[in-house]
């Protein structure tokens, strides 16, 4: 607690704040000794006691609002942070250090391995971590868990007044539809003989087919339909060479085969994002057709909001001939909170997601 910026400043003051003990002088808390320290270079907070001269005269009105320890105040948003990296040289100091995060300013994950503030091992002294703003985890990737958005790897104190809130997991994919089947018939050639000497036929090689050929030498074949409005033409052709035509109106069926094919079913629609920093939660795709009778695929499963997992793909339908395959399930929410066995935590605000 920093000592007050006015009115008196008594020796007891300073002893509580600087946690000194026995006799003191003013010569033992010039600021870069013992009690008092200097800031290194790399170091990218604030001393608390900047005020503190580092020789010549002291008072105790040099300590007036003064604090042991370093300070670092976000003041504008920033991804993928570390403590160590705040305070260079001075984080594995015994020496208090502070993380400020204000009102309106928000610390984000850019990939579900890594944290929007990470407390990273190495770090000593009191840590206190006082959020004012927003930490927000990373989504997941369709299917995949959405990511943490606070991790302490050493002790700290954590005092949430803002929003601390995980990753959604992203949606599973949809599963893949039935297969499907289907049967077709294959119609073989027919000869009738209708005529005498000369080997008169009638050719038919499809169902209520006509054809006409003398001495094994194929004339012509018409379907069902056009057969009355144009065999005639070919007849009088015919007798050209012979005698007499007989002509076999043929309806009946005596050779073919049934085979049958089958077909995939429709792929299943992707899953979409998780809610994350600096994305929305997704919705997921349609699944696409099946061939002939076999199923669609089923829809791809939306992704979870802030702390929330993603739900499943849909089951693709049945086809004809095999069912459906259920869909993925969706990814589970990020912790906004990871390490808790490290951390002190006083929640005054909103939290999404669970802890580990």
């Amino acid at each position: 607690m920093a000592l007050s910026a006015s009115g008196a400043i008594s020796a007891d003051d300073i002893r509580t704040e600087y946690g000194l003990s026995g006799a003191v002088s003013f010569g033992d808390l010039y600021r870069g000794g013992t009690h008092v320290r200097a800031k290194a270079a790399n170091n990218n907070g604030v001393n608390l006691a900047s005020s503190v001269p580092t020789s010549g005269a002291i008072t105790f009105g040099n300590f007036r609002g003064t604090a042991k320890g370093f300070r670092y105040t976000f003041t504008a948003g920033a991804t993928n942070q570390n403590a160590s990296a705040l305070f260079g040289s001075d984080y594995g100091v015994n020496y208090p250090k502070e993380i400020v995060i204000d009102s309106g300013v928000e610390l984000g994950a850019t990939s579900t391995a890594e944290e929007a503030l990470e407390i990273d091992s190495g770090g000593a002294g009191t840590i206190t971590v006082t959020n004012n703003g927003t930490l927000s985890g990373a989504g997941g990737a369709a299917g995949a868990d959405g990511g943490d958005a606070f991790e302490a790897a050493v002790a700290c104190i954590f005092v949430n007044n803002g929003t601390v809130r995980a990753g959604g997991g992203g949606g599973g994919a949809g599963g893949t539809g039935g297969g499907g089947s289907y049967s077709s018939t294959s119609y073989g050639p027919e000869n009738y003989r209708v005529g005498g000497d000369n080997s008169y036929y009638v050719r038919c090689s499809s169902q209520y087919g006509y054809a006409l050929s003398w001495n094994n030498n194929y004339i012509n074949q018409s379907n069902c339909g056009p057969f009355f409005n144009s065999v005639f033409g070919y007849l009088n052709l015919a007798r050209r060479n012979l005698k007499t035509v007989s002509l076999y109106h043929y309806y009946g069926i005596s050779t073919y085969s049934t085979s049958t094919s089958y077909t995939s079913g429709g792929s299943g629609g992707s899953g979409a994002v998780g809610a994350g920093y600096g994305q929305s939660a997704g919705t997921g795709s349609a699944g696409s057709s099946g061939g002939t009778n076999a199923g669609t695929g089923g829809t791809g499963g939306n992704g979870g909001g802030f702390g929330a997992a993603g739900t499943a793909g849909g089951t693709g339908t049945n086809g004809n001939y095999s069912s459906g395959s259920s869909g993925v399930a969706g990814g589970a929410a990020g912790k906004y909170l990871r390490g808790l066995s490290f951390v002190t935590f006083t929640n005054n605000g909103t939290v999404l997601g669970g802890t580990a």
